[in-house]
C-alpha cells in the first residue's frame, strides 16, 4: 500500500514540525476552554447546554485549522520541487493525493480526539457528569466535519501550482464558507422570486443553505444532539423533503470530503511537473 507509506511520512513530518501539537492546543482551547468559559458566563447551565453550544466555536475554528493543516500538502512540495523526489519512488500520483489526505486527516483526527477528551474532563469537573452519547455523537460529527475541510484543502492544493495560490485559495475558501455563502440563498431567492424572502420559504432555499459544509455541520449537530431544538427548517413551506433530513446532511459532508479530492486528483494526474 504505497499510499500508506506517504500517509505515515506525512503524519510524521507534521509531528516533527510541531504542526500536530499546535493544532491540538488550538482544539483543546476551543473545546475544553470554550466550555469552561461558557459555564463561567452563564448562570446554572447544564452539561447538555454546554455540549449544544460547543458546535458554535467549532464551526469557526475547525475549518480554519483544517485548511491551514492541509493547504500546502501538495502545492508546497510542487513549488519546492520535492514532489519529484516523492514521485521518483514507487508512488503514483493517486498514492500521493490519497496518502496526503489520510496523513493530514490523521493529524486533525488526533487533535480532535485529544480535545474531546479534555472537554469531557471539563464537563466532569463542572457538572459532575458527561452525557456520553451526545458528546460522542458530537465528537464523531466534528471529526467528519474537520476531515471534510481537509479534503477541500487537499483538493485545492492538488490544483494549485504555488504556495501563494494555495494560500490565497485557502483564505478565499474560508471566507466563502464563513461569510459569503450566507448571502447566496438570499441572492438566488431574489433572482427566482423577485424579492427578499419572508415567512415560510421553499425547501430549495434551505438546501442552498446547508450545501455549505459549515451549515450542514451546525444543523446536523443541532438535530442529533437536541431533539427538542428548533432549526431553520421550521420555516419550510409544506413538508420537509428528504434532502433536508439528517442522513442527507451526512451525505453533504461526505461529498465535501470526496468530490474536491477527486477533482484535484484528476487535474494533478495530468499536470506537467517539469
Amino acid at each position: 500500500m504505497s499510499w500508506a507509506v506517504v500517509a505515515r511520512k506525512d503524519f510524521e513530518d507534521a509531528a516533527r514540525s510541531k504542526m500536530l501539537w499546535a493544532i491540538t492546543v488550538l482544539f483543546v482551547l476551543t473545546t475544553a476552554g470554550g466550555m469552561y468559559a461558557y459555564d463561567a458566563m452563564n448562570s446554572n447551565p447544564s452539561a447538555a447546554d454546554a455540549i449544544n453550544w460547543l458546535g458554535t466555536p467549532a464551526s469557526l475554528i475547525i475549518p480554519l485549522a483544517a485548511l491551514v493543516v492541509a493547504y500546502l500538502a501538495i502545492a508546497g512540495e510542487r513549488e519546492s520541487g520535492s514532489i519529484k523526489l516523492l514521485l521518483g519512488l514507487p508512488h503514483t500520483r493517486g498514492d500521493v493525493v490519497f496518502g496526503k489526505l489520510v496523513g493530514r486527516a490523521v493529524v486533525v483526527g488526533v487533535a480532535t480526539l485529544v480535545a474531546f477528551v479534555a472537554g469531557a474532563a471539563v464537563l466532569l469537573v463542572n457538572y459532575g457528569t458527561v452525557p456520553v452519547v451526545d458528546f460522542a455523537v458530537l465528537g464523531v460529527l466534528t471529526l467528519l466535519f474537520a476531515t471534510a475541510f481537509v479534503g477541500i484543502a487537499i483538493g485545492f492544493s492538488s490544483l494549485a501550482a504555488t504556495r501563494s495560490r494555495a494560500m490565497a485559495g485557502a483564505i478565499g475558501l474560508f471566507f466563502v464558507f464563513q461569510l459569503i455563502w450566507d448571502f447566496v440563498p438570499l441572492g438566488v431567492y431574489y433572482v427566482v422570486e423577485g424579492g427578499l424572502p419572508t415567512g415560510e420559504l421553499p425547501p430549495w432555499f434551505f438546501l442552498v443553505q446547508v450545501l455549505n459544509p459549515k451549515n450542514a455541520y451546525s444543523t446536523l449537530s443541532t438535530l442529533l444532539i437536541n431533539e427538542n431544538a428548533t432549526t431553520q427548517f421550521e420555516a419550510v413551506l409544506g413538508e420537509v423533503p428528504f434532502y433536508l433530513d439528517s442522513w442527507f446532511l451526512f451525505v453533504i459532508l461526505l461529498a465535501w470530503l470526496v468530490v474536491p479530492v477527486v477533482l484535484g486528483y484528476l487535474r494533478f494526474r495530468s499536470v506537467d511537473l517539469s
